[in-house]
This record gives C-alpha cells, sequence and structure tokens, in this order.
C-alpha cells in the first residue's frame, strides 16, 4: 500500500491539535522538548488569520519555517510528525502519548520506523511552495548544504533544479526532464510508466528531448481520465496509449498535440477549418484544431 503523506490544511490539523490539548516537541539539540511561546517564537513572528493558535501551521510559523519548508506525516504512535521537506530532519513531532514530556532521538527514530519519502509529495511540495512564496534560498541552501550559482541550485538528492528570484523559490524542473504528473505516475504507477517510456522509445527513440516530451504529455492525460476508464487502455487498438484513449472519451486536445502523442494517427480528410484524423478504427474531429466530439 502506497504509504501516506498529507500536506495538512490548517483548519484540519487545528482541530486535531486543540483537541489534543498539548503542545509539540521541538527538537533542540537531540532532545525533543515542549515548545515554550515565551523563548521558541523566532523574533518577528506574526501570527496569520489563517493560522489559528494551537494548529500545526501556528507552531510551524513560530518556529520560523515557510508552508513549502515542512513535510508532514502521522501514523498510530503519532498525531503529526513534522520534518524538513528537503533534509527529513524532524522539526516537531505531537506523540499520541500524552505521558510523554520530551523524547530523545532514537525514540523519535522509532516513532518514523517504516516512513520514506514519496517523491510525488516532494513535486507537489514543490509546486505549492512555488504558488505561495513560502520556500527561502537560505533555507533551500542550508538543509542541503549546497550553494545555489547565479541564483539556480542542482538538487541531486531529490533529482531538480531549482530558480530563485529575490531569495524565494520561483521555479524548479526535474533533473530527468519529467513533469510532476511523469514523477506521480513513475512512483505509484510503475507498470504503467514502463509501457508509457516504452512505447515512447519505440516512437522517437533517438530523441531524449521527444522522449520526455511524450512520457510527459501521455501521462498528463493518465492523470486526466477517470480512473474508471484506465483500464480500457490495455486493450491492443489503444496499446497504453493515453492521448488516444482521452480524446476518445473527451474533446480539447489541440490538433498539434494531438499528433505527436498519437503518431500512428493520419489525416482522412481536410476541409476548411475542419480536419479528420485517423488511428486503426477511431476518426477525431478537430475544428480550428481543436479536438470535438462527432
Amino acid at each position: 500500500m502506497k504509504k501516506i503523506i498529507l500536506f495538512i490544511s490548517a483548519m484540519f490539523i487545528a482541530s486535531i491539535t486543540n483537541a489534543a490539548g498539548f503542545k509539540p516537541l521541538i527538537n533542540k539539540n537531540g532532545t525533543y522538548v515542549p515548545f515554550d511561546e515565551k523563548t521558541d517564537i523566532v523574533p518577528g513572528f506574526k501570527t496569520s488569520e489563517k493560522s489559528p493558535k494551537g494548529s500545526i501551521n501556528y507552531y510551524r510559523s513560530c518556529l520560523g519555517y515557510g508552508n513549502g519548508e515542512i513535510i508532514t506525516h502521522f501514523n498510530d504512535a503519532c498525531y503529526v510528525i513534522a520534518l524538513n521537506a528537503f533534509n527529513n530532519e524532524v522539526i516537531f513531532i505531537i506523540p499520541k502519548d500524552t505521558t510523554k514530556t520530551s523524547l530523545t532521538q532514537q525514540e523519535v527514530n522509532r516513532y518514523l520506523a517504516g516512513y520514506s519519502p514519496n517523491a510525488s509529495d516532494f513535486a507537489s511540495n514543490l509546486k505549492s511552495g512555488v504558488e505561495d512564496g513560502s520556500i527561502r534560498q537560505v533555507f533551500v541552501e542550508k538543509s542541503l548544504g549546497v550553494k545555489a550559482d547565479n541564483y539556480t541550485l542542482t538538487d541531486n538528492v531529490h533529482g531538480f533544479t531549482y530558480a530563485f528570484k529575490d531569495g524565494i523559490l520561483s521555479s524548479y524542473k526535474s533533473n530527468d526532464g519529467y513533469s510532476d504528473d511523469a514523477i506521480d505516475v513513475k512512483e505509484n504507477y510503475p507498470q504503467i510508466f514502463a509501457k508509457i517510456l516504452t512505447n515512447a522509445r519505440v516512437h522517437y527513440g533517438a530523441s531524449k528531448l521527444a522522449v520526455n516530451e511524450y512520457v510527459n504529455g501521455q501521462c498528463k492525460y493518465f492523470r486526466r481520465i477517470n480512473f474508471s476508464y484506465l483500464r480500457q487502455a490495455s486493450n491492443s487498438n489503444i496499446n497504453f496509449n493515453y492521448a488516444l484513449l482521452y480524446c476518445i472519451l473527451y474533446e480539447g486536445m489541440g490538433l498539434d498535440e494531438f499528433t505527436f502523442l498519437v503518431p500512428n494517427a493520419e489525416i482522412s480528410s481536410s476541409l476548411n477549418n475542419y480536419v479528420i484524423m485517423s488511428c486503426g478504427n477511431y476518426m477525431f474531429t478537430f475544428k480550428d484544431k481543436v479536438h470535438v466530439k462527432n
């Protein structure tokens, strides 16, 4: 079963924390002790209306971390474990055993037994961090022990390259050229990803860029198709071409993208602003270069 990593909303996690009625234990030189508002709030911290006092986001902000800088994990023994998203160092922990007023690193390690970071969730965290501007360059550099060069930093641990603007993460890309959708499919549906990659190499094997573009496109449409229809892709007439399956089920794909992702398709007819494409027994109508259902 896929390991669960949750990026938990402030409202949901607030209800957990307040119901528990106790504060998190924070890492101080390898020993985890109760959070103290008198000494542990980072200077200049300002509470947010979106982070009610007592919520996980409140404590995260108090300790000086941006939303995209931490990743949260929970299990049967803990309400939450908040970790540095870039090096998995535990920032704070809330165990369900309310008698625990301090923890050693060894105890925390036991709480984390079996935990493994998920690549697709890491990419999702990067995406949200870029959107809300919550990942600082100095934080990433310190976490990874690598300095940015000309506002760009290559992360060989997670397989991404980051670009910064005004000290904040502004964009990122996978070092292997895969999109977030492709990373998700590769991690969570490895057999499907292997089929897509095989097809990509059959069609565009001489060009790594084209192979990556094909994989990214197929994975994009894999993620857009209703899960109940995905099994149809194993049909020999479709052969795990999810762009083709998408066009069978839906409309809206552009003609140029279609011809790239369905390279076996041929022009059946063309008149004025209409183009009819055929692929096997399937026919597709494009009006003004946009697929429309017949």
